[in-house]
């Protein structure tokens, strides 16, 4: 099941928006539906690095420990 989404865009983005489709044989709407999954994607992985920053922070974790931390897992 699809939804209709409307959404407004600048008159300069919808000439991109068509100059690329037409260039790339997609339909607008693919076009759109293949940002929004990769911006959705984006967003989780951004959300997801963030908690492992502020748990890695809370265990004290840096950056400098990195190298060793994955060693250590290695040598296991």
């Amino acid at each position: 099941m699809s939804r209709l989404l409307s959404v407004s865009v600048s008159d300069d983005l919808a000439d991109e928006i068509e100059a690329l489709a037409e260039i790339s044989g997609k339909t607008k709407s693919e076009l759109v539906r293949d940002a929004l999954r990769r911006q959705i994607r984006l967003e989780r992985f951004s959300s997801v690095q963030r908690l492992g920053q502020s748990q890695a922070e809370k265990a004290g974790i840096g950056p400098e420990d990195v190298e060793e931390l994955i060693d250590q897992l290695r040598a296991e």
